[in-house]
């Protein structure tokens, strides 16, 4: 094994140079170095956390590292690998993998593995804040997709990247019936991380229980399974979907609340004791245009008019939405001092806009049209946000409602 000496120890020192260049966390006490050593010592957040490379291991590092992009939380990219983070069904099947060469695929000169978290990982992890001051980043924890290009201008783009991680995990879905999720590098909260200390120095701390302070229980209902289903998947766009057909499950009970209302207000008239020719003729009409509001562009709308506070959740959209929005109706904000007309014109964009969405999402493929009025692409986790407080209250408005109409 090459040994650090007199000849490449000036060179050593220059990559690390890059290094700390390159990377916010580094600075010259993240190495060690020393004539004869093996090893190069890499410091890492925490107590005694230090990584060995040897010689050839570390220059191979920096070659990586100069290519480093965090793509999102869960996707890292170097100069010729791309890593994203997966999790299994449960530890002990981690373990195992993480300790063998299980699933090694190869497609047009790509290589794919499963594998422990990289040292580029862990970096990933100090970028992001990932880490705790003495107990370090946990990166080992992770289990990663790694995908590893033969050249650098060969490497897939996001979305092709993607597809392929995709055709991977099938692949080894329907061979092995194994399944993976995708997973992302966990964003500490530095509240619930000083709670956590406290409770680890004071042996007679406890968590005070007005802390998260609960509801009373509402009745069980369908919706609330897929709301709690919606909440555990990884995948952006089954959580959307998840969250659209809770509203779909409540969008006929506020049509037929409407017409048995309006139906009601029309058996209240004189004329219901001798009908002419056209008064029954309006309780067709009635009907029909009840019927009409159950098309799928409609069923949206009713849930936005009738089951949560659109002025209370509008700051929940995604920004290009709310823009969008905003320039429509000639506002600087919602308030709940703009009129119904406004009002309704917000409720009735933001639920075209999701129909929309929705539709791209279930339509992929390659002669859909889009509309131009789907959600930006990289906005879809915060139009979830949004849809995640919009299907709770909508929940919440159900419950409330007497035993007839529901």
């Amino acid at each position: 094994m090459k040994e650090i000496n007199k000849e490449n120890i000036q060179e050593i020192n220059n990559l690390i140079s890059q290094l700390i260049k390159n990377i916010k966390y580094f600075d010259k006490d993240s190495f060690e170095i020393e004539l004869g050593e093996e090893y190069i010592y890499v410091s890492l957040p925490g107590e005694n956390e230090t990584e060995l490379l040897n010689v050839d291991e570390f220059y191979d590092f920096v070659w990586e590292m100069t290519g480093f992009k965090i793509l999102d939380t869960g996707r890292i990219q170097t100069t010729t690998k791309s890593y994203q983070i997966i999790k299994a069904e449960n530890e002990d099947l981690e373990f195992y993998l993480k300790n063998t060469s299980e699933f090694y695929q190869e497609i047009n000169g790509i290589k794919l593995r499963i594998i422990e978290a990289p040292l580029e990982i862990a970096i990933a992890c100090v970028e992001l804040g990932s880490y705790h001051e003495d107990f370090g980043t946990n990166y080992k924890n992770y289990l990663t997709i790694e995908i590893q290009y033969e050249d650098k201008r060969d490497k897939l783009s996001k979305k092709e990247e993607t597809e392929l991680i995709y055709s991977y995990l099938f692949e080894i879905a329907d061979s092995t019936g194994i399944i993976f999720y995708l997973s992302k590098i966990k964003i500490i909260d530095p509240e619930l991380e000083e709670k956590i200390d406290d409770i680890f120095s004071d042996e007679n701390y406890y968590i005070n229980s007005d802390e998260f302070a609960l509801k009373p229980l509402i009745p069980y209902n369908e919706s609330m399974k897929l709301y709690v289903s919606a909440l555990q998947t990884n995948d952006k766009e089954l959580r959307l979907l998840n969250f659209y057909k809770i509203l779909e499950y409540y969008s006929p009970i506020v049509i037929n609340i409407d017409a048995y209302e309006l139906l009601a207000k029309k058996l209240d008239s004189p004329k219901v004791l001798k009908p002419d020719r056209n008064y029954l003729k309006s309780i067709f009409d009635l009907v029909d245009s009840s019927n009409q509001r159950l098309r799928d562009s409609e069923l949206i709308k009713a849930v936005f008019n009738t089951c949560f506070d659109i002025v209370d959740t509008f700051k929940y959209l995604p920004e290009s939405i709310k823009n969008k929005i905003l320039h429509s109706i000639n506002e600087k904000e919602i308030t709940y001092g703009i009129n119904e007309n406004k009002k309704t014109k917000v409720t009735n964009m933001v639920a075209k806009i999701l129909y929309s969405t929705r539709n791209q999402v279930v339509h992929a493929k390659s002669n859909f049209e889009p509309t131009g009025n789907e959600c930006p692409y990289n906005e879809i986790e915060q139009l979830n946000i949004f849809l995640k407080e919009i299907t709770a209250r909508t929940i919440r408005w159900y419950t409330k409602l007497p035993d007839f109409q529901r």
